[in-house]
């Protein structure tokens, strides 16, 4: 669709205004057997590829080694299983030899970190961080090295049983009732 000069809808195009008779090239001065000469093009250079460079891998691995050793450290396990290890290898034959120091002998099992922590936090209770660290240690078969009181608990425990004996000095008497020497009246 479009709007006309007179302004009018139209859907053919601009209607109304002057019609000018389409001008056709003149072809008389070709006969039959005259052939037509097209402009001679020259041939478009062929576009070459790039020679493959050989990828220095070996380099580049040592490289995020030194730049990221958390990110090697992640490597390494994720590396040292025997069968990713295989994969990898075989999607990068030209590192082959230094995925394969990577290698180890067991397999890997991956877990979303959401779940684990959803589950620790099911099992263990409390925060996050201490639920998934119980956990861990659980899996591990260590014996925690913290004990589970908090900390507020065990200062006053400590802090009563020493008022006790700063407010009584133990007399004789008390002393032979606690070693069962005599008896209350």
């Amino acid at each position: 669709m479009a709007i006309g000069p007179d302004q009018k809808v139209t859907t053919t195009g601009l209607m109304g205004g002057d019609k000018k008779p389409i001008q056709a090239p003149d072809l008389s001065g070709l006969s039959q057997g005259q052939q037509q000469t097209a402009a001679t093009q020259k041939p478009a250079p062929i576009a070459r590829r790039p020679e493959p460079q050989a990828p220095n891998t070996d380099d580049r691995i040592n490289q995020v080694g030194q730049a990221n050793p958390d990110a090697m450290a992640q490597l390494d396990v994720i590396l040292s299983d025997p069968d990713i290890n295989d994969i990898i290898q075989k999607l990068a034959p030209e590192a082959a030899n230094k995925i394969a120091q990577f290698k180890g002998e067991e397999k890997i099992v991956a877990l979303p970190a959401s779940a684990i922590k959803n589950y620790a936090i099911k099992m263990y209770g409390g925060d996050e961080q201490t639920s998934v660290q119980q956990f861990l240690t659980d899996l591990s078969g260590e014996q925690p090295d913290d004990t589970t009181v908090p900390p507020d608990t065990a200062t006053q425990t400590d802090n009563m049983m020493s008022n006790q004996n700063v407010d009584q000095e133990i007399t004789p008497e008390m002393d032979s009732i606690d070693q069962g020497q005599e008896e209350l009246a």
